[in-house]
């Protein structure tokens, strides 16, 4: 009797486990459905914004037969640029000068059919630096005015062309990672509207490339700033 009792304990608890057992692998297999049941989308956001500094290299060239006359030549026409810059309202404190460039022609192939033209001459730099963007970009478009006072610009061939950059990334970058992510949920409900599903959470997100360009050729002190991000949405 007790043997029969025992038996039927065991067949109780056992047909108990299995159908705990069967309940577990049947929530693991709907969790395991659900898993696997996500939408990947991407959300744009883009703004224009205003640089904050501006870099311009400015050249020119200077020539001697000599290089004390060159030196001069170099320290005469440096006092005209800078009297330039400073009519248009940049101050000294935002101007540098770099390392002059200076060249031989008398190392230059064929120089005896050139003996017309001086032995020596030198590219100088003036580097403008400045947060007074606009003042900067007038100041380019202005530059022709040199050639009037006996200055010879030297071509971008020497250098970089002027620069404008946005230095308030970190500013404006977590308020448009938030908006691309909205964008991303909002595409993401459509899509799941149209499959008769509903979007639940984040599955997994990334953020691509920050991307920083000129808006045009016309105005590159104003500047396009791109952020995508890619994220994955589970479907309910």
């Amino acid at each position: 009797m007790a043997s029969t009792r025992s038996f039927a304990v065991l067949g109780i608890l056992l047909a108990a486990g299995l159908g705990l057992f069967g309940f577990q692998a049947g929530r693991a297999v709907r969790m395991g459905r659900e898993f696997d049941r996500y939408l990947t989308v991407r959300g744009l956001s883009e703004r224009e914004v205003k640089s904050t500094l501006a870099l311009w290299p400015l050249r020119f060239s200077v020539t001697a037969e000599d290089l004390p006359g060159l030196k001069l030549a170099m320290e005469r026409d440096r006092a005209v640029v800078e009297t330039f810059l400073r009519e248009q309202q940049i101050p000294v404190e935002e101007i540098s000068s770099g390392i002059p460039t200076v060249s031989d022609r008398a190392d230059e192939y064929n120089r005896k059919e050139r003996m017309d033209l001086p032995r020596y001459k030198a590219v100088v730099t003036l580097v403008v630096r400045s947060t007074k963007v606009d003042v900067v970009k007038s100041a380019i478009q202005r530059v022709d005015g040199l050639l009037a006072r006996g200055i010879s610009l030297a071509g971008t061939e020497y250098g970089d062309r002027p620069q404008f950059v946005f230095e308030g990334v970190n500013e404006v970058k977590p308020s448009m990672i938030q908006e691309a992510t909205a964008g991303a949920r909002a595409a993401a409900e459509k899509f799941a509207q149209d499959s008769g599903s509903r979007v639940g959470r984040i599955r997994k997100a990334t953020q691509g490339a920050l991307e920083i360009h000129d808006r045009d050729a016309a105005s590159p002190e104003q500047k396009i700033v791109r952020v995508v991000t890619t994220v994955e949405f589970f479907l309910e």
